[in-house]
């Protein structure tokens, strides 16, 4: 899900869409763009996470962070000319420096923290880091970083020795914030924030009626008795982690603060309302990332706290829809369990979300998701993206799950049939022909439920004589039968795809210990060369970005590639299903940079696959009848096998919609030679209009 507006034109979240840097790009991002890629230090890391859109500039979040760095740094003009600050889109609770003086703070801190003090505790901290020269590289694991997963690694953990992250505490609270105005007593709550980061925005129950009606209910099974309580982390053993644990943190600055006046020294130096407002949008953006990311209980149970202070907020009645629609085609085509949490893992209120939603049937996921995105088009008649939504859903239901018209109640779960009294509305004075009786009998007739109903037969009950909603599921189902018949007896028209956009491809290769990032950038580099060969071949005229092309954009055009880049992830996470995303307005900077909307974007994920496998025992087996191709077999034997996910998109940003949309696994020893044969056929037949 994608939305774009301007952050500082906010001045409340009512309006909210997603974040987006502002102004002009910084010169820390040109320099670490230009960087070479194979460098050996963190601005590798850096570079991914600028061409993927992960760090924002220039916003008010920015701003804030900025003041707050101010205040700390007052007495020290000097370092603060070295300090520069940006925000990660990230919902871990942390930041983190680098060498260079880069500050990076994750959205998950500023929605976490209670208020500014804590805020600057942890800024201070990190400038520690950075003043001390701590460094930019984990401590012993300098031959073992290649075979992590480089970003994530980055992003998630602090990267210091324990020696060091207890003297940055300490340098913190002495030097920085002790020549600042935040309060000691107000910044101690954020070792609590730290302590319990895993955790949703608040802590509130799960509501059955934000799930039902009084027409229908789930079944008592549906829902824990008593969800898991939350651990106290305040004792955890930290032998084999880098920081000290939160207790001992604790101790420790409560030893240094103690007999510390607060004597001038307050909780928000910035208006406590603009801290409130920044938090704010920081958690609205963390739901942004949760949607992108399909982690559909995460988003869905925190869009449900968040709503609950804006209950008229349009951007959250989207996510809420966005969340259900989206784990409903994931349960619909086999892939929940990558949307979802298990729930054994979660502690707190939201471990009810995701129990409740992993006991969900395919039908009962689909028509919980059409009964929210219903009612939002109700409301919204003029938003094209419930419209779409609840169409494609409707496909779901009446194609994919074959429930037809008379396999949703009309009456509510529990009624008594016997009890039913059927409604004759033909006037008995009247003289009609038979033709009108049975018009008129079709639309009063209602549907009287079965001893074999179940739930989802009563999720309709109020919106299933709606004659829009019955007309569309008319609609829907003839234009399904439609498709399958065109597909049949006719075929398409070549395509006008002389100028296309084809983005940066993605390639990750995953080891038995995690990604590998040098072995993923020269698959990557592999694949960009044979993909150019393809388009030279098929005449197309590709415009490809490059991180020496985004070091020339305006910021406007890189808020556009980063929309580019976000769709294809968003596919991606799907694991190749197709699905309605809001139309994007800053899509449009992409077509004034490259003349054209259609996008194509490629991305494969290659795994490790099982050494021995049937195929090749039975290719070795067939020996025994030609022992000729023994050697040929044993090669075949003992050459590595990789699970291969290819993933093809072309869409159109300017009017939404998916032009090609493919998703293929090959499980083989020569899975370069699949990926090249995929990409081509599928760019040949794109253009060929296949």
């Amino acid at each position: 899900m994608s939305c774009a507006l301007h952050t500082k034109a906010q001045t409340t979240i009512d309006q909210f869409s997603a974040l987006e840097s502002q102004g002009q790009m910084p010169i820390d991002f040109q320099k670490i763009l230009k960087k070479d890629k194979n460098v050996t230090d963190y601005s590798v890391f850096l570079r991914e996470m600028i061409m993927e859109g992960k760090i924002l500039y220039g916003t008010k979040l920015n701003d804030y962070v900025n003041t707050v760095i101010d205040n700390l740094l007052k007495e020290d003009l000097i370092l603060r000319s070295k300090i520069h600050a940006y925000i990660v889109k990230s919902p871990e609770v942390n930041a983190f420096a680098t060498k260079n003086g880069l500050v990076l703070v994750n959205l998950g801190l500023l929605a976490q923290v209670s208020n500014e003090s804590e805020l600057a505790f942890v800024l201070a901290h990190e400038i520690a880091h950075f003043a001390e020269k701590h460094g930019d590289r984990p401590s012993g694991k300098k031959d073992t970083l290649k075979d992590r997963d480089l970003l994530n690694y980055y992003v998630k953990y602090q990267n210091r020795s324990r020696e060091q992250e207890t003297a940055a505490d300490r340098i913190a609270l002495t030097r920085f914030f002790a020549n600042s105005s935040y309060s000691y007593t107000a910044m101690m709550g954020v070792f609590d924030v730290l302590q319990y980061s895993d955790l949703p925005f608040d802590e509130v129950p799960f509501p059955k009626d934000l799930v039902e009606t009084d027409f229908y209910q789930f079944p008592d099974n549906y829902y824990l008795a008593n969800v898991a309580p939350i651990t106290n982390r305040d004792n955890m053993v930290d032998t084999l982690f880098t920081h000290p644990n939160i207790a001992k943190r604790r101790m420790a600055a409560k030893a240094i603060t103690a007999g510390k006046s607060e004597n001038g020294r307050s909780t928000f130096v910035q208006p406590e309302e603009l801290f409130n407002e920044v938090r704010e949008l920081a958690r609205f953006e963390c739901l942004n990332f949760y949607l992108t990311e399909h982690q559909y209980d995460q988003a869905f149970y925190n869009a449900y706290v968040l709503r609950r202070v804006h209950p008229n907020n349009a951007f959250l009645e989207q996510a809420l829809v966005a969340s259900l629609y989206g784990f409903s085609k994931h349960k619909n085509y086999g892939q929940s369990s990558e949307a979802l949490q298990s729930y054994k893992k979660v502690e707190g209120e939201m471990q009810q979300t995701s129990y409740f939603l992993s006991k969900l049937s395919r039908q009962e996921s689909s028509l919980l998701a059409l009964r929210s995105a219903w009612k939002s088009k109700e409301k919204h008649p003029d938003d094209t993206y419930y419209t779409d939504v609840v169409k494609d859903l409707l496909k779901d239901v009446c194609v994919k799950n074959k429930m037809k018209f008379n396999d949703f109640s009309d009456y509510p779960m529990g009624t008594n049939p016997d009890s039913i009294v059927e409604e004759d509305n033909v006037p008995q004075d009247s003289v009609i022909n038979k033709y009108d009786r049975i018009k008129q009998q079709n639309q009063n007739n209602k549907v009287v439920p079965t001893p074999k109903f179940k739930t989802a037969n009563y999720m309709l009950v109020d919106i299933h004589q709606n004659p829009e909603f019955v007309n569309l599921m008319n609609l829907v189902v003839a234009n399904a039968e439609d498709e399958q018949i065109l597909d049949v007896v006719t075929k398409k028209k070549a395509t006008d795809a002389s100028s296309i956009i084809i983005a940066e491809p993605q390639y990750v290769v995953i080891g038995r210990r995690g990604a590998k990032a040098k072995a993923s950038e020269q698959c990557a580099k592999k694949l960009a060369k044979n993909i150019s060969a393809s388009v030279r071949r098929l005449h197309l005229n590709p415009v490809s970005y490059q991180a020496k092309d985004v070091c020339a954009f305006t910021t406007e055009q890189y808020n556009g590639y980063v929309m580019l880049q976000q769709r294809m992830h968003e596919y991606e996470q799907s694991g190749g299903t197709a699905m309605v995303y809001p139309k994007v307005a800053n899509m449009n900077a992409a077509f004034n940079l490259a003349g054209t909307t259609k996008v194509c974007l490629m991305a494969v994920k290659r795994t490790p696959g099982q050494f021995v496998s049937i195929d090749k025992t039975n290719a070795l087996a067939l020996t025994a009848l030609c022992p000729y191709i023994l050697p040929a077999s044993l090669v075949g034997f003992a050459l590595p096998r990789y699970s291969t996910d290819m993933y093809f998109l072309i869409t159109d940003f300017e009017t939404g919609e998916t032009l090609v949309s493919a998703h293929d696994s090959q499980v083989s020893a020569m899975s370069e030679a699949y990926v090249n044969s995929f990409m081509y056929d599928k760019l040949y037949n794109f253009v060929k209009g296949k």
